[in-house]
């Protein structure tokens, strides 16, 4: 799930534009992994080496991996090993960002070694949640909230959560605190009991359209009778209830483990639906993800 923190990374420094970023999530989901942007995110390559193996195939008909071996740059082992990370996500969104011309190969090779250095964890293989609770608490500015560790957990579980059930192709795109929020859709729930918090999803009409339907439908199947009866062409009455639906889903696996890591029980309301409304954030945050079909904001505020 690290793609999620390197896209914020390339939007916070400016690397890339928002637009580009949203081209290239969608792009990421067709995009296979070439051997040199593996090799260049393993350290194993440098950018240079990775061109000078791209211009001597111009000349000979061979593979990269055979060419890079010949050249004395991999060798068989590292080949292997390489493309069987082909489902790398930071190596996907690099390879999408490459493909589509906003990055070159020494770019990405700078942007990852810098974001590698910084970051809290190497690779996708570390060990997970603690590395990505130090980098929630560092990009919403939580380090002395009193409310620290809700919040971490929250946006931990619905990272993981959105990964499972609604798809990969988003990244952190920014965080808002003590200011309005215009929505154009709003679902929202509150959590009661031994605390007492509210949460909520907001967009536009791709924003919902694109939830709901992701969350809703498991199968080709589904995706034809969707089709057939028209169940996502617009915001409903069901597509609202399917993003209220997901909502109440991370909720409840939220609500278990408060209970079962901080013996802290909540119960959940009913989910209610708004529309063309504004939210104060006067405690708490909204996390705008930005997805390949557009920005979704997920609003968490302890009361």
């Amino acid at each position: 799930m690290f793609t999620q923190l390197f896209g914020h990374f390339l939007l916070n420094r400016n690397i890339i534009t928002a637009e580009q970023l949203r081209v290239a999530l969608e792009a990421k989901n067709i995009t296979k992994a070439r051997l040199g942007a593996l090799a260049i995110e393993a350290g194993l390559m440098t950018a240079s080496q990775v061109d000078l193996v791209h211009e001597e195939q111009k000349r000979v008909d061979k593979r990269i991996g055979d060419i890079a071996i010949a050249m004395g740059f991999l060798t068989e082992q590292d080949v292997e090993e390489l493309l069987a990370k082909q489902k790398n996500a930071n190596v996907l969104l690099g390879q999408a960002l490459i493909d589509l011309g906003y990055l070159t190969n020494k770019q990405f090779e700078d942007v990852i070694n810098e974001y590698k250095e910084i970051a809290s964890f190497k690779g996708d293989s570390a060990s997970g949640d603690k590395a990505l609770a130090k980098d929630i608490t560092t990009i919403f500015d939580l380090e002395y909230d009193p409310d620290k560790d809700f919040y971490v957990d929250y946006i931990l579980l619905l990272t993981k959560n959105l990964i499972r059930f609604i798809g990969d192709d988003f990244v952190i795109a920014g965080c808002t605190k003590k200011s309005d929020l215009e929505c154009e859709y709003i679902t929202s729930q509150e959590l009661t009991g031994d605390m007492t918090a509210y949460s909520a999803i907001a967009g536009g009409d791709a924003a919902f359209i694109n939830i709901a339907s992701r969350y809703a439908v498991d199968s080709s199947d589904d995706e034809d009778t969707a089709e057939e009866y028209g169940l996502f062409d617009a915001v409903d009455e069901f597509v609202e209830a399917c993003v209220g639906e997901f909502l109440n889903l991370q909720n409840g696996l939220f609500a278990v483990n408060m209970s079962n890591n901080s013996n802290v029980e909540l119960d959940l309301t009913p989910q209610t639906v708004e529309r063309s409304t504004k939210v104060n954030i006067s405690s708490g945050l909204a996390v705008t993800l930005q997805f390949s079909f557009g920005k979704v904001d997920f609003i968490i505020m302890r009361k």
